[in-house]
């Protein structure tokens, strides 16, 4: 085989091909023009599942306070005055960290970012006897989409067995509590001062529960002991850091 013949070889499928003159050209042409259409596939595939999936989100309410939201886009036209809190749909079927994120990203920028500063969101679905905690270590592995469908699930055989006092969508009381590493570290500042045990509860400044916190009280001086104080950040986790009493 002469240089030119081979260079005109190419391999299909491991099965060497002898192309014609021109046939190289129109090869590469009909491949370049196969990716495309691959390319515009996938998008349109992507828009209309995107389509799909706004369209059919199941109707869910949450709660907080005397507000009433709706989870994501509803095609009720009863509950269409509500406030989105999940205006992406994704957010459906991404992992609860993403989702619990989204939904104290609307709540600071609906009550103040202060209000919920030291806070973590609960979610607390009566129905299913259940409670999300933001700062869940399993909130990654699990995603909105999972719950809703034990719900479904759940709810159509109760249907199907006719029992009564059935919901007729998945309902929501959002509200919040303490942070672990906040009120911890809320603790080790009482450690640093004269407060005791009854300085705890309530955590105030008030004649009968008095909050101490002096820098200059002397007993702060005979205070050796090695502290641990922990630090969160909302999108990374838990870090820790040592810190020792300063004498």
């Amino acid at each position: 085989m002469s240089k030119e013949e081979a260079h005109k070889m190419v391999e299909l499928d491991d099965v060497g091909v002898q192309l014609e003159d021109g046939e190289e050209e129109d090869l590469l042409e009909y491949d370049d023009e196969l990716v495309e259409e691959s390319s515009s596939s996938e998008a349109n595939i992507r828009n209309v599942a995107e389509v799909l999936m706004t369209s059919k989100m199941p109707k869910v309410t949450v709660k907080y306070k005397d507000t009433t939201f709706l989870l994501f886009i509803s095609e009720d036209e009863d509950e269409s005055n509500y406030p989105i809190m999940c205006e992406n749909a994704a957010l459906y079927q991404r992992p609860m960290g993403e989702f619990m994120e989204s939904i104290r990203k609307f709540m600071g920028n609906r009550f103040g970012m202060l209000a919920f500063a030291t806070k973590e969101l609960v979610l607390q679905l009566k129905s299913l006897d259940l409670t999300l905690f933001e700062d869940n270590v399993y909130n990654n592995h699990i995603s909105f989409s999972d719950i809703y469908t034990v719900f479904k699930i759940l709810k159509e055989r109760s249907e199907s067995n006719f029992e009564t006092d059935i919901p007729t969508h998945l309902t929501i009381e959002l509200s919040t509590r303490p942070r672990f590493v906040s009120r911890y570290n809320a603790l080790v500042e009482l450690t640093e001062s004269s407060a005791t045990l009854k300085n705890i509860k309530p955590f105030s400044n008030d004649e009968t529960h008095p909050l101490i916190l002096d820098d200059n009280d002397q007993s702060v001086h005979h205070n050796t002991s090695e502290v641990i104080v922990m630090d969160i950040d909302d999108e990374e986790g838990e870090e820790f850091e040592d810190q020792s009493s300063h004498t």
